[in-house]
């Protein structure tokens, strides 16, 4: 059985067994038992950061191909949107340096200014706090 916390180790956790109703068993075991998809799920998730760890592209349409008719909705669910945006998602794996936290931060101040304001700000008032905002940032040191 996979275990859950070992999912980027090839090497086994050794289990400590617990007691159930007077009997020893494995909380790996216990999971099976209460909810039967618990192992699809660990299976999905190992799977799914095995070809993101390693930015592997044959890696990604091997996982779209076995999960896009999964009898489970949300993983098929998952799966078609990684196929609808497929060039999107290789082109994150193929170009891991490239981030959009410029861009995220950028946003993030926004809606910081906007909180600030109450949302009564105008267009005009926003975009000139945002100017005022940027203009008293420190340049980074080289």
């Amino acid at each position: 059985m996979l275990h859950n916390l070992n999912w980027l180790e090839n090497e086994k956790i050794e289990e400590k067994p617990i007691a159930i109703a007077g009997r020893e068993e494995t909380i790996d075991f216990h999971l099976v038992t209460m909810f039967p998809v618990y192992n699809d799920m660990i299976q999905f998730g190992t799977d799914f950061h095995n070809f993101l760890d390693t930015n592997d592209i044959n890696g990604l349409s091997d996982f779209i191909d076995k999960y896009i008719n999964s009898s489970y909705k949300y993983v098929a669910r998952f799966a078609n949107g990684l196929q609808m945006d497929i060039e999107a998602v290789r082109n994150a794996l193929l170009h891991p340096e490239i981030s959009s936290g410029v861009v995220e931060g950028t946003n993030n101040s926004i809606k910081c200014v906007k909180r600030l304001g109450g949302s009564r700000m105008k267009i005009d008032f926003l975009c000139a706090k945002m100017v005022l905002r940027t203009a008293n940032k420190k340049p980074l040191s080289a």
